[in-house]
């Protein structure tokens, strides 16, 4: 009983009061106990991404107790549209290779602009570490962070990677998440963007070029819409109205939309916006993988074969006297969506292979380009099939049509009888001979013309009847 007093006068004296010192070694173990980064599995157990051991008030409590002293790259941020950061650290010279492959790694970020010895819980944010494949020299570690995108704009934040270990496992397999006591770790800077900001940069790229390219196709194409308007009456679009749509700007000079200039059109929009997504996401120029290459070159190889095919399907001499006797209406033509798909007045499967193949194309560029183009791949079948549907579309417009070649030999036919007829107006045969050949071009014309062709001109045509030129209001 004297002695107990005696202790109890001590510690008086000392200022400690018997709870305090009761509770001292767990309070001491607490400050002194290693941050587990992830607990110790055993062999048979399945692999699971983090561990949820590591307290984050022991974490703020070594971050503002301690100096980062591992060797890390650059941190760069990824175009996912979950915020993931690749970290690129190389082994410690301490560390041995086999060690080097068996650690795990634990990622954590805090708002940048605190001071190292401020931090607190609550500043800081767990990232979800993806299982990384080290080799002996380095490892890329990437890190998903859900939650650190604030709004529209970018945000500062500093980055800490963690690297564990466990001191009980020398033979731990290297495909499992068996570090448990923290070592070292780095810190370093990141500019973070946002998805809203780099998805409104890729569409405003998408809808600045699309509208260039409509201004300049109001210019070009002034007479066409003239046409257009007098068609329409008040009902008809405004000049730049007219030129906004796709059929406008990727038609050729005869005014049919061309199927190789509409992929071309479709894939470079497409491509423009990823591309600067992506820039704006990562805040780097990206790559291009081999397949948008390729893809690029058949399209654009496809498009120039095929302007190198283009050409009035009839004899010049035969063109001026269809448009001398007024059978060829000799106003602009309107594009139509369906100059995609037809062909001497018939749907072309050749053509509709290729548009949906492209349209496939764009959506897979997009939905997984977006990601990462640098190695963005689409199946090599698909790459083939649209290359054969751009070779086979080629080769049908270089080849002889046979309704073009018909109706050539047709209209020479028929100016032949109207020489004889007009030399000899007497000669019953000659004009026996155009009023059977009048009859029939007709079907020829309505193939290769379409609404284009004035077929009650026809029906009243004499030898020599000849329109008026066409004077532009």
């Amino acid at each position: 009983m004297l002695r107990g007093f005696i202790a109890m006068l001590l510690l008086s004296l000392l200022g400690a009061s018997p709870v305090l010192l009761w509770a001292a070694p767990g309070h001491a173990q607490s400050q002194s106990r290693a941050i587990q980064c992830s607990p110790p599995l055993s062999r048979d157990e399945p692999w699971r991404v983090g561990s949820g051991f590591m307290v984050m008030e022991d974490v703020a409590r070594h971050l503002n107790t301690s100096a980062p002293s591992l060797p890390l790259r650059p941190v760069r941020q990824t175009a996912k549209a979950v915020p993931t950061l690749e970290i690129t650290v190389a082994r410690p010279p301490w560390l041995t290779p086999p060690e080097w492959r068996n650690a795990f790694f634990e990622a954590v970020i805090y708002p940048d602009g605190i001071s190292p010895v401020d931090l607190r819980e609550r500043h800081l944010q767990r990232g979800t570490v993806l299982p990384p494949s080290p080799d002996d020299e380095e490892t890329t570690v990437s890190a998903l962070f859900p939650a650190i995108e604030r709004g529209w704009w970018p945000s500062s934040w500093q980055v800490v990677l963690f690297l564990c270990l466990d001191p009980t496992q020398a033979d731990a397999s290297p495909l499992r998440a068996n570090g448990r006591e923290l070592r070292v770790y780095a810190r370093q800077p990141l500019f973070v963007s946002t998805l809203r900001l780099s998805t409104a940069a890729g569409l405003l790229t998408v809808l600045v070029a699309y509208l260039a390219l409509a201004f300049a196709a109001s210019q070009i194409h002034a007479r066409q819409y003239e046409h257009s308007r007098r068609l329409l009456g008040q009902g008809a679009p405004g000049a730049f109205a007219y030129a906004l749509r796709p059929t406008v700007i990727a038609q050729d000079s005869f005014g049919y939309c061309s199927l190789s200039r509409f992929q071309v059109l479709l894939f470079t929009l497409v491509l423009a916006g990823v591309y600067a997504y992506v820039m704006g996401r990562t805040g780097e120029m990206p790559n291009l993988s081999t397949s948008v290459l390729t893809l690029l070159g058949v399209t654009l190889t496809g498009s120039t074969l095929a302007r190198l095919t283009e050409g009035s399907v009839m004899h010049t001499a035969n063109r001026l006297w269809l448009l001398g006797t007024g059978l060829l209406d000799p106003t602009p033509r309107l594009p139509r969506w369906t100059d995609l798909l037809e062909s001497d007045g018939e749907i072309d499967v050749t053509r509709v292979q290729a548009l949906l193949f492209s349209i496939f194309a764009a959506i897979a560029l997009v939905v997984s380009g977006t990601g990462d183009l640098e190695n963005f791949t689409l199946p090599d079948q698909l790459i083939t099939l649209i290359g054969i549907s751009q070779a086979v579309y080629v080769a049908g417009r270089a080849l002889p049509r046979d309704s073009a070649k018909r109706l050539n030999e047709e209209i020479a036919t028929i100016r032949s009888a109207e020489a004889r007829a007009l030399a000899d107006a007497g000669d019953a045969a000659a004009r026996k001979e155009f009023e059977t050949a009048r009859s029939a071009i007709a079907s020829s014309l309505r193939d290769v013309f379409g609404e284009r062709f004035c077929e009650r001109r026809l029906h009243g045509l004499q030898p020599g009847d000849r329109v008026p030129p066409l004077v532009e209001p």
